[in-house]
């Protein structure tokens, strides 16, 4: 590829990228419908089948802080190569799980790989195109990423409806092959190389040991009890865990999460915002399917179609959620959003009652139109809460938000649902939730002015 020229280089790097990130959207919404398949032929409890989904999630979480750094380390080449080729492996071998425990481990391991993967693709956007570019690149990475998301529900019904749900993961491989080997074909090491990184190594340890302990003893508990020792030592693990680990990061340099930031009232309730809308996006792509099958008897198929209602609206109205909080600023739409969406929550779980579809869709719609709205302006209003020199820390700190809330959605679900609560009641605690997050948004977000007049 000598030979192309150096914007066609560029823009194919930024659509190979596109597709490895926009993987890691599809993996959020294309497992929700397959869920009742993998637990009917696999014989799991609702507990370990969740498991299926938070084991991803919690790996990633844990080592996304760290993962950005691999390209700094060892080269994006290498990075890339070894982060896929392993995120390949597992997804084969994924497919072929006969247990909890191989899928499980699969599960984690893949979401390791995508630790390193997903920040990687941001990173090389930012390498390679300056600044007057840097934007629309960007713009292409995020557009791509909410195709994958919207086509998750759809393309996950028709493989387990006309194949097995076993392809939801081997359709990873091509997907990760393409994207890596083109990405390495065009990838060019900038000119000037950035200093080596220094990986917080306790940090990390202290970050796994809080967040681990934490969810275990929340998504085990009702099936262990709440007051036996296994559960009771992994809540008070996972609490002491986190809380040294918020002490040893305020007196760190070079941390592996600056909490000083979560000081700054504006920052921090713009990542609750982030938090909690990505919990309520995992919250609908899980649960919703898991519903439609298993209460109102869809098919994998038909469960796909129905919550594509849901999720169809984010390629279209990412991009203008984004220019409308900058031709008119971004807290009140966030403010706004947040209500809508909150209401949404509270009718999905009301209309579920009624075991009809076509009731509950309107619902579904409404959430899908207004989460964007409440999900992208939000991300100005972060980087605007925080001083300039700590800029760098906000991708970072809002992609740990991100995860942390899909964990801590696929948890509370899981866990309502372990104590005999009900669908409903997942929808209804989202909407109370969301609401009491929209109230203390109104005082604590920054107010900011339009971008351009």
């Amino acid at each position: 590829m000598e030979g192309l020229p150096d914007m066609a280089r560029k823009r194919g790097l930024v659509l190979a990228m596109g597709g490895l990130g926009g993987l890691v959207m599809l993996d959020e919404t294309i497992l929700g419908v397959s869920l009742p398949a993998i637990r009917s032929d696999l014989g799991l409890s609702p507990t370990t089948t969740h498991w299926i989904i938070n084991s991803y999630m919690l790996a990633f979480t844990c080592f996304a802080a760290i993962g950005g750094k691999a390209i700094d380390l060892i080269g994006l080449r290498p990075a890339l190569v070894i982060s896929s080729v392993v995120f390949a492996v597992a997804s084969l071998l994924a497919g072929f799980a006969d247990s909890a425990t191989m899928l499980i481990t699969m599960r984690v391991i893949q979401g390791l790989c995508a630790a390193i993967m997903f920040p990687m693709t941001l990173a090389a956007a930012t390498l390679t195109f300056d600044e007057t570019e840097r934007g629309r690149a960007i713009g292409t990475l995020a557009g791509m990423a909410t195709v994958f998301l919207a086509a998750g529900p759809f393309l996950g019904g028709v493989l387990t409806e006309f194949l097995s749900w076993r392809w939801v993961f081997w359709i990873n491989i091509p997907i990760v092959a393409a994207g890596s080997a083109l990405a390495c074909l065009l990838w060019r090491n900038p000119a000037v190389p950035r200093p080596r990184p220094v990986i917080d190594r306790i940090g990390l340890v202290l970050l796994l040991i809080g967040m681990t302990g934490l969810i275990f003893g929340l998504m085990e508990g009702p099936d262990f009890g709440w007051g036996t020792p296994a559960i009771l030592g992994s809540l008070v693990a996972g609490t002491i865990g986190l809380a040294v680990f918020v002490a040893y990061e305020a007196r760190q340099a070079r941390p592996l999460i600056d909490v000083h930031l979560f000081r700054l009232k504006a920052f921090h309730a713009s990542a609750l915002v982030i938090l909690l809308t990505q919990m309520s996006k995992i919250v609908v792509a899980v649960f919703v399917p898991h519903f439609l099958q298993l209460d109102m008897k869809f098919s994998a198929l038909y469960a796909g179609l129905a919550t594509v209602i849901a999720v169809f609206p984010f390629p279209f109205l990412a991009s203008p959620a984004g220019k409308f909080s900058d031709l008119h600023g971004s807290r009140r739409p966030v403010l706004t959003a947040l209500l809508v969406v909150a209401a949404a929550n509270a009718a999905i779980g009301g209309l579920m009652y009624l075991q009809n579809y076509w009731a509950l869709a309107p619902a579904l719609l409404l959430w899908g139109i207004a989460l964007p709205f409440a999900m992208i302006p939000t991300g100005r209003l972060t980087a605007n809460a925080v001083p300039k020199d700590k800029q760098g820390e906000v991708s970072g700190l809002v992609i740990t938000a991100r995860l942390v809330g899909g964990t801590l959605g696929v948890t509370m679900g899981s866990v309502l649902l372990a104590m005999g609560a009900g669908f409903s009641s997942i929808f209804w605690v989202m909407g109370a939730l969301l609401l009491s997050c929209g109230i203390y948004g109104a005082t604590a977000l920054a107010k900011d002015a339009p971008a351009t007049k």
